[in-house]
């Protein structure tokens, strides 16, 4: 009975996947408006695994939580999320400012500003983040103020919208 047992889990473990992928391809960005700063706080989730496949493109053997390389991993992440999300003010492209990331679970927070000129009206965004390594890609939007909340839904074909800060 004893090897009859150590036989089946060696068979089980082998049809086992080791890792379960998620099922779903979203993210999510909060993008909140500081009219009293001027700034606009912009705060990213993405699943670490995602993440990792996505740096893994510019260069092989990056590991999240923990980090592999905590330096190169902000240099291409940084370069990466910039070149997906693209924020514009009144219709002029906004430089985002990297603050930082943190991971909580299985997600990384990304932390980003931008500067909005006192007379800010609307704001654009485009995310095209990870729409290149998953066809069903989601990116959910929330936007917020003192006074109000907004969310969008953005996928491939529908990768950009604008609202009204106010």
């Amino acid at each position: 009975m004893n090897l009859l047992s150590i036989f089946l889990f060696f068979v089980c473990s082998i049809f086992i996947p080791k890792k379960i992928e998620h099922k779903f391809y979203v993210s999510t960005t909060t993008i909140e408006f500081r009219e009293e700063k001027n700034i606009i706080q912009i705060t990213c989730q993405l699943f670490i695994d995602d993440v990792e496949k996505s740096l893994n493109r510019y260069q092989e053997g990056i590991k999240l939580a923990p980090d592999s390389n905590k330096q190169g991993i902000d240099k291409l992440l940084k370069k990466s999320l910039k070149k997906s999300i693209l924020i514009s003010i009144d219709g002029e492209t906004t430089d985002l400012i990297y603050i930082g990331r943190e991971y909580k679970n299985d997600i990384l927070q990304c932390y980003f500003e931008a500067n909005a000129p006192a007379s800010s009206q609307n704001l654009s965004i485009e995310n095209r983040t990870f729409f290149d390594l998953f066809e069903d890609q989601q990116n959910i939007i929330h936007y917020k103020n003192k006074s109000i909340r907004k969310s969008f839904l953005l996928y491939s074909e529908n990768d950009s919208t604008t609202f009204s800060l106010f």
